[in-house]
């Protein structure tokens, strides 16, 4: 490759290299197939092969309606949580043990182990259902966010797994309550001094529901795991992968591959850029937009022109799909000429609703030879397309360009190239710089 490149690297001019390789290349695509593994003069050029394959993906989410988590969430609020809240309320007004309800010569191992749970493990557990069902709150209103059904069932069993470790140290804590604690009818306001025992009992007795109601449920999906993997696929939620920015123009969105997700970077760029995939990608006219070429019809109107045909609905310009190498290399220009019958005018965004102040816009606005008309907004700029629709159709784009097939790569060893390349660096490759004084 450096013996291929071995002329070029000798071209101290960044702008004559540029004017080689426009003349040699109609697209920035072979240009970076071409000096890809050159990295003089990929600096040299200041180009960063990253920047020509830039996309943004947008992921939806669609929840599927066996919702298991969200069936935990909402029964564990109504049977737990907030019985739970009221405890610690009543707990810390009340209080719990007493002289008056606490038995002479009481196992105070037992009463440790009470006041623990009461104090710490009953706080933490309620922490954690509240911490677990708002995360489960969030995935379930998060439109980016997908569970397969095998993660749900491990979240499932997960919780299901501590609700029953605190159910059992709960039991424990219950039977240690009645071992400590006086008969009523030996405590003197006995309502008010036991009202925990209750309470504690009626935890137990939702918590054992609630653990049977899980267990069945977690059991049924466990069943279907195991007997039918297709039946358990259609628990996972559905992914959409949305294409809605491609080289820095927004595009409607773009259903990608359901596979999309799984593949490499590589891979993903191939499918993104795949030139049958791009002329599918849809580019749609903002109301600003319209209004651009508006005026410039008013313009033509005003001359006796013609009005400019457009879609507000279009695929994506070629000199997109395939950036020009023009376009790459000479951002400093406005104004394009790929023929005489196909124009493409550079506007910064901000200027565009200003009236057109250059001659030689406005000539262009007004030849009469163009019919139709074409605005994409990329980065900060408007590009407006004017052509003939009827020479610029489908089959005759090439003879737009320098060479005719696009995305073949052109040998420094081809004859032709060859000979234009020693035309053009001839007394040249010492030149120095237009834009710059310091040779390189």
């Amino acid at each position: 490759m450096n013996e291929k490149h071995s002329l070029l690297n000798k071209i101290k001019s960044t702008y004559i290299l540029k004017d080689i390789l426009t003349l040699a290349f109609r697209n920035i695509k072979s240009v970076l197939k071409f000096i890809a593994y050159d990295k003089v003069l990929l600096n040299k050029l200041d180009i960063n092969i990253k920047d020509y394959y830039d996309y943004k993906i947008k992921k939806e989410v669609e929840k599927n309606k066996a919702n298991i988590l969200g069936i935990v969430a909402t029964v564990d609020t109504l049977l737990i949580i907030f019985p739970l809240i009221i405890y610690d309320i009543a707990f810390y007004i009340k209080g719990k043990f007493n002289e008056e309800n606490l038995k002479e010569g009481y196992d105070k191992k037992k009463k440790n182990y009470v006041d623990f749970m009461d104090n710490y493990i009953l706080w933490i557990f309620l922490l954690f259902l509240l911490i677990c069902h708002t995360l489960i709150f969030l995935y379930s209103v998060n439109k980016t966010l997908a569970l397969n059904a095998k993660q749900k069932i491990i979240i499932y069993f997960i919780l299901l797994f501590i609700l029953l470790s605190y159910n059992i140290a709960n039991n424990k804590k219950y039977y240690y309550t009645s071992k400590i604690i006086k008969e009523e009818k030996y405590i003197n306001n006995a309502e008010e001094s036991l009202w925990f025992q209750s309470y504690d009992f009626y935890m137990i007795y939702i918590m054992i529901l609630n653990l049977f109601f899980k267990f069945f449920v977690g059991f049924f999906f466990i069943y279907y795991l195991c007997a039918s993997h297709r039946f358990i696929n259609k628990l996972d939620d559905e992914k959409t992968f949305y294409l809605t920015q491609i080289n820095g123009v927004d595009i409607c969105n773009y259903i990608l591959p359901s596979e999309f997700e799984n593949l490499n970077k590589k891979n993903k760029i191939e499918i993104i850029f795949k030139k049958e995939n791009m002329k599918k990608y849809i580019y749609k006219l903002n109301d600003t937009q319209i209004k651009l070429i508006d005026k410039i019809n008013h313009l033509r109107a005003q001359n006796k022109i013609p009005k400019l045909e457009y879609k507000k609905e279009q695929q994506l310009s070629e000199y997109i799909i395939n950036n020009k190498t023009e376009l790459i290399f000479y951002t400093e220009k406005n104004i394009y000429e790929f023929s005489n019958k196909y124009y493409l005018i550079k506007y910064p965004i901000n200027e565009c609703q200003d009236d057109f102040k250059d001659k030689d816009i406005i000539n262009i606005l007004k030849k009469d030879s163009l019919d139709t008309i074409n605005v994409i907004r990329k980065n900060n700029y408007e590009y407006i397309a004017l052509y003939n629709r009827r020479l610029n159709n489908e089959k005759n784009k090439d003879k737009i360009n320098r060479k005719n097939n696009e995305n073949q790569i052109v040998s420094i060893n081809d004859g032709n190239l060859r000979e234009r390349l020693d035309f053009l660096t001839i007394n040249v490759i010492n030149t120095k710089d237009r834009f710059n004084v310091n040779e390189y």
